[in-house]
């Protein structure tokens, strides 16, 4: 049979919080390491986009209109799904402007999305 004094507890509770206090340390440290990675990618991407945007927007220019042109001709040649001959059609084309956030970061979103469905799916008797 065991025998468990207050003593034993008390040492015990004391390791499970030091080793508490090391695993939090050590999840800060990565964290700020990580932070620091996110933010020289972001700066990186912003340069690029500054660089691409001086260097190239004549060039930009042209091909945002070539992209709204083809999406405008696509669109007059799609018949309305409601059956109505005269409605215009919506286009469900994405602008060409500025987007919510870089390809990067919509790949990770992307990534994490079809994790969190994996695991949903998992986790269901199928």
């Amino acid at each position: 049979m065991w025998k468990l004094s207050l003593a034993d507890v008390r040492r015990i509770k004391g390791q499970l919080e030091a080793r508490r206090a090391r695993i939090e340390a050590k999840y800060l440290e990565d964290t700020k390491a990580l932070d620091a990675e996110f933010t020289d990618i972001e700066t990186l991407e912003r340069v690029a986009a500054a660089f691409a945007n001086k260097y190239h927007e004549s060039e930009s220019a042209d091909q945002i209109e070539a992209v709204n042109g083809a999406a405008t001709e696509a669109v007059a040649a799609e018949p309305d799904p409601n059956g109505d001959p005269d409605a215009e059609a919506a286009p469900d084309l994405p602008s060409a402007g500025p987007s919510d956030g870089s390809k990067w970061r919509l790949r990770i979103r992307r990534n994490e999305a079809a994790a969190l469905a994996e695991a949903e799916s998992a986790g269901r008797p199928g």
